[in-house]
This record gives C-alpha cells, structure tokens and sequence, in this order.
C-alpha cells in the first residue's frame, strides 16, 4: 500500500513538472502570455483586490464633495461661457455610464453657493484621502514604499485637478472632432449614411481614447513612486485608456443586475455607483500591474531544477528567449 502511495506521488510530482516545463516553454515563445501571467502574478502577489476595495471606499466617499466642487466652480465659469456647465453635465455622464440619471446630480449643481463651502471641506477631508488611497496602491503594485504623511497628500493634490480638467478636455476633444468629422462629410454629399455614422462614432471613441491615455500617464507616473520608463508608461497608458473606454461601453451589462437588483431598493443607485468604482479601480490596478511588470528580461523558469553538476549556462540572447535557471 505505501508503494501504490509513494508511486502515485512520483508519478503526480512528474507530471507537475512537466506541466511547468510545457508552460515555461510555451512562455517563452509567447512573450505577450508570458507578460500577462507576471501581471496577473503581480496583481495577486500585492492583494489587488484588497488594495481596489480601500480605494474604492475613499473613492467613493470623496465623489460628492469633489462633484460639488466642480459644479460650484464651473457655475461661476458659465456666466462668462454658458457651454462650460454643458462640458461638465457631459463628463459626468461619460464618466458615469447609466448612473448618472439616476444620481441626484441636479441638487447638488443647484446649491452652487454651498457647494463651494461643503466641496472644499470634502476635497481635504475625503478627496485628499482617495488620492492618497490610490497612490498607497499604485506604490504597492510597483514594489514602492509609499509616504503617508500630509505633506505626500498635498503633493498629489494637483492630480485631483488635472483629472478634473482632463475628464472635461475629453467632452470637448471628442464633441470638436465629431463636429469638424460631421462637417467634413456634409461637405462631401455623405452626410447621414451609415458610414458616416459609424466614421464619426469611431473617430469621437478615439479621441475619448487618447485623453484617458493622458489621464492613465500621469497618475502611473505621478503616483506610483518609480522612475519613469516612458515606454513602458506609453504603452500600459494606452492599454488602460483603452479598456477603460470598453468597460464603459459595457457599464449596462456589468452594473445592470445591481440597479435593478429589488434588494438594494432605494439603495441600488448608490450601491451601483459604488461597484462601478470597484470595477473600474480592480481595471486601473491590473493595468498598472501589466506596466509595473513590462520587463525586458526571460519569464521565471519554472520547469524542472536541472541536477547538480549540470546546470545549463544563461543565455544572453534576447531574441532566442533565453532564461536563466537557478539552483537552491
């Protein structure tokens, strides 16, 4: 009987390394996999979702007062131009796929002289905190000590701004380009068809796509702690630019079952808006994962541990993929 046992765990741990040699050489063809494993690998290392949940929670929090902000600053804006409130009403709808009808964004754009007051106390209060949140877990995902202290707070506080200014330079970017796209085509005869339709989709969907590029730069360079490697920030902005234009196209699908959810009641706006942060946060740390990760060196060897005596020397050529195998 304990031969039968000892047998079958041979055979078992034999067929877990051969699993992990087929991986590591399909690994090594794939560097794009293989890129993708180390970024989900990163992503469960740091507890991503745990670090999505506490940014979620002072997100959350800091919406309303920093909404209420915005809204108390650009009414005094749009008594010199009126189209500045339709910019803002604009991005909060875009930003807010399927939420924002249902939101009591109105009363809070109506109270504009208190919103000033009650906006900037919730900036210090819980804006700064979901900034500081975030930057915790950007420093997390990067391997990077993250400072706590007020002053780090302060530091960061120009981010809130700049997405703020950001969110409203995409409504105005993505309505220019649609227009000059729509002008461009009644100039031509094509005005109406169905490819001009889809033309101007797509072309409004691109400019929406390079702004949250923009956004997803600076708050990878700014709020993770690490040197800048503009490549590689390039690229994991663009990717996160990218999917975060598709989860709002898939808002209805993802958040629908909540809101419509007879649990939630009266609630289910509110626990909608706050599972749409939680996915778009989980979204925005995965994607920093993939950046962190966007090495160029060999996957990890996981195969089997060469035998002592015969171990193969690294190699150094990139392009045959080699890796380096280690011993204990």
């Amino acid at each position: 009987m304990t031969g039968w046992l000892s047998g079958l765990r041979e055979r078992a741990e034999a067929a877990r390394r051969a699993g992990n040699d087929a991986l590591w050489r399909v690994r090594q063809r794939r560097r794009g996999l293989d890129h993708l494993l180390r970024a989900y690998a990163r992503y469960q290392d740091v507890h991503g979702d745990r670090l999505a949940a506490a940014v979620t929670y002072f997100g959350f929090l800091s919406f309303f007062p920093l909404l209420a902000l915005a809204f108390s600053v650009v009414g005094y804006l749009a008594e010199f131009d009126p189209s500045v409130r339709a910019y803002l009403d604009a991005a909060v709808r875009d930003a807010l796929p399927g939420l924002a009808d249902q939101l009591p964004i109105q009363d809070v754009a109506d109270a504009r002289v208190g919103a000033g007051i009650i906006g900037l106390v919730g900036l210090v209060v819980a804006g700064l905190g979901w900034i500081a949140a975030l930057s915790e877990a950007l420093h997390t995902v990067w391997l990077r000590e993250a400072d706590g202290g007020p002053l780090a707070r302060l530091v960061n506080a120009p981010v809130v701004v700049v997405l703020g200014v950001a969110m409203l330079g995409s409504v105005a970017l993505s309505g220019v380009v649609t227009s000059a796209a729509r002008t461009v085509a009644g100039a031509v005869g094509l005005s109406g068809s169905p490819v001009t339709v889809a033309a101007v989709w797509v072309l409004g969907l691109a400019a929406s796509v390079a702004v949250d590029t923009v956004i997803f730069l600076v708050l990878f360079w700014r709020l993770s702690g690490a040197p800048p490697r503009w490549p590689a920030l390039w690229r994991g902005a663009l990717i996160a630019g990218t999917g975060f234009e598709a989860l709002k196209l898939l808002a209805t699908l993802l958040i629908g079952g909540t809101l419509s959810n007879p649990v939630y009641a009266s609630f289910a706006v509110l626990v909608g808006l706050l599972v749409w942060i939680n996915i778009v946060m989980r979204f925005t740390l995965y994607a920093a994962a993939w950046t962190a990760t966007a090495l160029d060196v060999p996957p990890p060897y996981l195969g089997t541990l060469p035998v002592a005596g015969n171990v193969p020397e690294p190699r150094r050529d990139r392009e045959q993929g080699g890796a380096v195998a280690g011993t204990d």
